[in-house]
């Protein structure tokens, strides 16, 4: 029998892509890349600024149930010697810190709390100690800073460092009233004014010094804010990545350091946020007592909003963060939101304010 052989389909040859394939398919490629890394960005953005929200309202929350337990008081800038988030921990879930502070600072200085620190932080985050939050001081005498103009003002508290008394660097120090500015000048009627420019103050209760500090009593309430500018209306807490120290007021923490008795306590430029009357084109101790008569703001302020986005930590006691065009801010009725760095500056010295209306500002619309 004959064999018979079928022919053998030819293969075709495979040819290779072509340079211009190559280079179109690079292209298309690069175009995708440039269209979804932006989203990634700022999905990732998203997530870090939530976290911040939530971490912002977290404190809120635990300042306001710290207030009902104590009859709507709310702590002071420097609870038992401490920064204010000491005062803060049972209601944060960490009584464990809590516990073991009287045995050792450690638990204090060496503990980084995620509830305390914004994630877009470069200076706290996971660091031992790191704070990125500051609470609502008030107006305050920081004096004329430093670097002005330059876009990278900065102020210091000169007197933080005297002991017994040191002069406060805040409304307290102004004669709002009696037109008398300095400690020992000072009287009732302007401390009690002073007390209208915010929401925490430093504990006097133990300070022998010169009236109206010694020994004074005085504690902030969220009854008193809501029956003047109204919870609503107040702010409470605001971002800062220039903050640091969430413990502090322990050992010999200086040149921040001041005693009150057997107290210690740290400077404004540690944990809260001020408004520096250095911005007002009056001085304040011409007004007598009328915060609206402290005339329009000047430029450039230090008191805005992100002018020092946490590049000059512990000198900067202003709102700032690294969220893009945003600071995140609680306000003392429990609501979290975020407040563009560019609101009018009138309007957010008015929020700072506990009882501004009740000196002559004006009010705020729901629409700031």
């Amino acid at each position: 029998m004959q064999s018979r052989f079928l022919p053998k389909k030819p293969v075709a040859r495979r040819s290779g892509f072509t340079l211009i394939e190559l280079l179109v398919v690079i292209s298309i490629i690069a175009v995708l890349m440039s269209l979804i890394l932006p989203a990634v960005q700022s999905a990732r953005e998203a997530g870090r600024r939530t976290q911040c929200l939530n971490n912002i309202r977290n404190i809120t929350l635990a300042i306001q149930n710290s207030a009902a337990a104590r009859a709507g008081g709310i702590p002071y800038l420097d609870e038992g010697g401490y920064n204010w988030p000491v005062s803060l921990l049972r209601y944060m879930d960490r009584s464990d810190i809590a516990d073991s502070m009287g045995v050792s600072t450690a638990a204090v200085n060496t503990t980084s709390l995620a509830v305390l620190v914004c994630p877009n932080d470069l200076n706290n985050f996971q660091q031992p100690n790191g704070l990125s939050y500051a609470v609502n001081a008030g107006y305050a005498n920081m004096g004329t800073p430093t670097n002005l103009n330059t876009g990278t003002q900065t102020v210091i508290e000169a007197n933080a460092a005297t002991s017994n008394p040191p002069n406060f660097i805040s409304g307290y120090e102004i004669g709002w009233i009696s037109g008398t500015d300095g400690v020992g000048n000072t009287s009732g009627l302007d401390a009690d004014c002073a007390r209208d420019t915010g929401v925490f103050f430093r504990n006097l209760s133990l300070d022998s010094g010169v009236a109206p500090y010694a020994n004074d009593t005085f504690r902030m309430t969220l009854d008193r804010i809501s029956l003047k500018d109204g919870l609503g209306q107040t702010l409470m807490i605001l971002e800062n990545h220039n903050s640091q120290n969430w413990g502090g007021g322990v050992g010999a923490y200086t040149p921040s350091l001041y005693t009150i008795g057997n107290q210690t306590a740290t400077s404004v430029l540690d944990c809260a946020v001020v408004f520096n009357t250095y911005d007002f084109t009056k001085l304040p101790s011409t007004t007598g007592g009328s915060f609206a008569l402290l005339g329009a703001i000047k430029a450039p302020y230090t008191s805005r909003m992100n002018l020092v986005k946490g590049l000059k930590p512990r000198q900067s006691p202003f709102p700032s963060s690294t969220h893009p065009g945003v600071v995140t801010a609680g306000f003392c009725d429990g609501r979290v939101r975020t407040m563009n760095e560019n609101m009018d500056i009138t309007v957010y010295s008015y929020l700072i304010t506990s009882g501004g209306t009740r000196r002559g500002q004006g009010i705020v619309s729901d629409n700031y």
